[in-house]
């Protein structure tokens, strides 16, 4: 077998499952969704966790509060810069750095 699939291990953003395959998010947003064997996906996340900064990614539906405001900022990358106290995204979990 031959490599599918390269980048610095600081790229890697987080990971997440869909439809029966997991997503890597690296870069300046870029995703890669793979199918993989029945009962690898917990090894292949180790394996993410051990070596990249990322984590588990999760899709969060927020309303916007006053103003039509989201309630945080993020970077060209995608990376929260920043939440606003008080805020549905603050209430939801969502932090600086994720």
């Amino acid at each position: 077998p031959g490599v599918l699939f390269s980048c610095a291990c600081r790229d890697v953003l987080g990971w997440g499952f869909a439809e029966g395959r997991l997503e890597i998010f690296y870069g300046a947003g870029e995703w890669l969704g793979l199918r993989l064997p029945h009962g690898t996906a917990p090894q292949v996340v180790t394996r993410l966790q051990a070596v990249t900064r990322g984590c588990e990614a999760r899709e969060l539906a927020l309303p916007r509060g006053a103003g039509g405001r989201r309630g945080f900022r993020v970077d060209p990358s995608g990376v929260v810069t920043a939440v606003t106290r008080f805020s549905f995204a603050e209430t939801a979990g969502l932090r600086p750095g994720t």
